[in-house]
């Protein structure tokens, strides 16, 4: 005969746990009568424990896992179903005070969350991501208006500035697509691992152009005329001054282009 009994296991308070073991009774009266005879409201069992369901409604910490294995996970998560909805791990928060989770690590080499997107060679995962953020707003009923005023992706360094990048995104070889450093300064398609030479750095790598913009651009009067070039090809310089746009070649001379 199956069973439900109330087992008191390490790091679980009295009561706050609830097993449905598929034991006889006498087996059950056993893990009973030993839970009773614990010096305290913590039972600590030998070996494994197997279980249909844990379940624990408390006021204090419901659950501590740890180990010191260097080669085991301390928990792993398994999500076995192949459709359906449910996930291996769903993690909900009441609190408007205080994230729903913590995250931290130490590592040197690694990434503190390492997110890997096991993909299809038949590109049917097109509509998928290793990432996806949703920026919610529930209670809203219309969907063409604002709704939260929640930041997508924030980065700060509380510590003080990090001296490493705030953003890489590398996907074609030897090339940073897109990286932000420490500094802010912006690279897109430079060298990977290269420093940026602007303050955004374009490095045109196909027959399209560099830079393409839908729309007007506006050049704000420089304080002071550049008086070099930091491209790696020479060149020249476009800048207005007191309203004028003028052009300084890789000879030195600026040229006034148009007038006030």
């Amino acid at each position: 005969m199956t069973v439900t009994r109330r087992l008191f296991m390490g790091g679980f308070t009295a009561g706050a746990v609830t097993v449905a073991v598929g034991a006889t009774a006498g087996e059950a009266g056993a893990a009973e009568a030993g839970a009773a005879e614990a010096a305290g409201p913590v039972q600590t069992f030998a070996g494994e424990v197997h279980a249909d369901r844990f379940t624990t409604d408390s006021g204090i910490n419901s659950a501590f896992l740890k180990t010191t294995s260097t080669t085991e996970h301390t928990a792993t998560l398994y999500q076995a179903a192949t459709s359906g909805s449910g996930v291996a791990l769903n993690v909900v928060s009441d609190n408007p005070g205080t994230s729903a989770m913590y995250l931290s690590g130490t590592e040197t080499g690694r990434g503190t969350l390492k997110i890997a997107h096991r993909g299809y060679t038949d590109a049917s995962d097109a509509n998928a991501a290793a990432l996806s953020i949703d920026l919610q707003t529930p209670g809203a009923t219309d969907p063409t208006k604002p709704g939260t005023a929640a930041q997508g992706i924030y980065v700060t360094a509380t510590h003080g500035p990090t001296t490493g990048a705030l953003l890489v995104l590398r996907n074609n070889a030897g090339l940073d697509d897109v990286t932000v450093k420490g500094t802010g300064l912006i690279g897109i398609g430079i060298d990977r691992g290269a420093t940026p030479r602007a303050q955004v750095h374009i490095v045109q790598r196909t027959e399209k152009p560099g830079l393409l913009v839908d729309g007007t651009v506006e050049i704000g009067n420089v304080t002071t005329p550049p008086t070099g070039t930091v491209s790696a090809h020479g060149g020249g310089t476009l800048y207005a001054q007191n309203g004028e746009l003028w052009w300084r070649g890789s000879g030195g001379s600026p040229t006034r282009i148009a007038p006030v």
